[in-house]
């Protein structure tokens, strides 16, 4: 819901406290607004978060199979020619494991330790599917937090911040009308603009991938839908009228 906030008020400058020192008077007629306004545009960038997580029966035998998953998971983003600077570490882990009782005997007594690795790696967004698929089907059997932004932030928030000013010009001109005056220039003017999450979460069910039964089910297809990106900005805006 927008929220328009309509204040007739007179700006008493001085210096860094513009803002918080409003006073009325003859001499200075202002009008100031508070307008909202968001902006969105196509996703750009992914940041995809990839992991290996595995069971073992001995410590050693469990980090040296998550070390070996890893290599073939790092290999096959680098063959898909992902920059070395995109994949970044996220988690190492390597432990005890804390019993399930849903777990079958079998379960309990191969699953001593846990180990688990995972990496944020950011591509394109038209390229987030392939480099998806290419990682599980090289032994991922995590695929979480995919991240989806544009290539300049940056230029959308401010993009966002000068419809939010346009929108505060109109309503203030409409206000002077209402008054009988007309609107004079743009005094002052802020913008608070919060952070925005876009966040969305893949899994691939790692219990299955790791104890699969007899015969083995067709590996599980992932499918990535770009989320649109959205910047929101808050603008508060004085003009002065005559």
């Amino acid at each position: 819901m927008k929220r328009f906030l309509f204040t007739i008020a007179v700006i008493a400058i001085t210096g860094s406290l513009f803002a918080q020192n409003i006073q009325v008077n003859r001499q200075n007629k202002t009008i100031a607004v508070t307008a909202e306004e968001s902006t969105t545009a196509d996703a750009e960038v992914a940041v995809l978060e990839i992991g290996y997580h595995n069971y073992g029966l001995t410590q050693d035998a469990t980090f040296q199979e998550n070390v070996r998953a890893a290599e073939r998971i790092t290999k096959a983003l680098l063959d898909a020619k992902v920059p070395k600077a995109n994949i970044e570490t996220e988690k190492l882990r390597l432990a005890r494991v804390e019993i399930d009782e849903k777990w079958t005997a079998d379960m309990k007594k191969e699953r001593q330790f846990t180990a688990e690795q995972s990496w944020h790696v950011t591509v394109s967004a038209s390229k987030a599917q392939t480099v998806v698929d290419l990682a599980v089907n090289a032994g991922a059997n995590e695929v979480d937090n995919v991240e989806w932004d544009v290539a300049d932030p940056i230029a959308l928030q401010a993009k966002a911040g000068g419809a939010a000013l346009a929108k505060a010009r109109s309503i203030a001109d409409q206000m002077a009308k209402g008054l009988g005056t007309k609107l004079g220039e743009l005094v002052y003017a802020s913008n608070r603009a919060p952070v925005a999450n876009t966040w969305q979460t893949v899994e691939v069910d790692a219990e299955q991938r790791m104890a699969p039964p007899p015969p083995p089910p067709a590996p599980p297809k992932l499918t990535l839908f770009p989320q649109k990106v959205k910047s929101d900005a808050t603008v508060y805006a004085v003009f002065s009228i005559e």
